[in-house]
């Protein structure tokens, strides 16, 4: 692993990489005017064909919202990690971003928790239940890799329900259902828990069915009566975001709001 500053002509996203959010892309492009990039961006050197000649380039693994950012403000070069991460490891990269996104659908949570969990498992498949934890081991090593669960946990900052949980609805639910619910009234846990219980044509034909079904319109919740209330509403929706987000965003907003009020966070001990 070694730090690098390198040309944004030099850097290219996944093929497989997740939609840019444009609404995170607008904070980061103010976080970065005023502060710069904080977290360089994680990369692997790839060769990269440009009509017919091998180039150098680096592949981004996580930051790339970070490279959007930093092309619209017209950077020439950012700070970056370059790792010799395989495959395999270039896309748990990946999926650990996106999981530490507090804005994630259910859906797209599911499906990225149960990937990580194929990877893992081909990475370390004494974890696995039933595994020979003893056949890629000595006696005594200290090393050996946690089961999934905890580890994505902490990886992630989520709890190890939590992961188990999404993990679950992402085994048991069809790639083809998750991508027909993701963005859509139905991408909700509940809906999602629902529907792991049915089959695969089943799943798909029922998610089919309740797109297309007349949706009843949603009524309003009532107006604040007063100033007081008004204010508890926001602190509401204020609160349930920060508690949402993963702890190295929180610890940067408190940094910039309350310096000196540690945060206490239950995830982390």
């Amino acid at each position: 692993m070694q730090h690098a500053s390198i040309p944004l002509t030099h850097i290219f996203t996944r093929a497989d990489a997740r939609k840019i959010d444009d609404e995170a892309v607008k904070g980061l492009i103010a976080s970065i005017r005023e502060i710069g990039i904080i977290n360089p961006i994680r990369v692997r050197s790839v060769e990269r064909h440009v009509e017919g000649v091998p180039a150098e380039a680096f592949e981004v693994t996580a930051g790339a919202h970070r490279l959007r950012a930093a092309r619209k403000l017209g950077l020439e070069e950012v700070p970056c990690v370059v790792v010799d991460d395989d495959d395999l490891h270039a896309e748990l990269a990946m999926i650990d971003e996106n999981l530490m996104r507090a804005e994630l659908s259910p859906a797209d949570r599911a499906r990225g928790t149960a990937r990580r969990k194929a990877i893992y498992l081909e990475l370390h498949p004494e974890t696995a239940h039933g595994g020979d934890r003893g056949a890629s081991r000595q006696v005594g090593d200290l090393n050996e890799a946690e089961r999934f669960s905890a580890e994505t946990a902490e990886a992630t900052g989520r709890s190890e329900r939590a992961v188990q949980r999404d993990a679950e609805r992402g085994e048991k639910i069809s790639e083809r259902a998750l991508s027909m619910v993701s963005g859509t009234p139905l991408d909700t846990g509940s809906y999602l828990d629902k529907l792991k219980k049915l089959g695969p044509a089943e799943q798909e034909a029922r998610v089919q069915r309740e797109l297309a079904a007349p949706r009843k319109p949603v009524s309003p919740a009532p107006a604040p009566r007063n100033e007081f209330e008004s204010e508890q509403v926001w602190l509401a929706k204020v609160v349930k975001l920060f508690d949402a987000a993963p702890l190295e965003w929180r610890e940067r907003a408190r940094d910039h709001l309350f310096p000196d009020v540690p945060i206490m966070d239950g995830r982390h001990g």
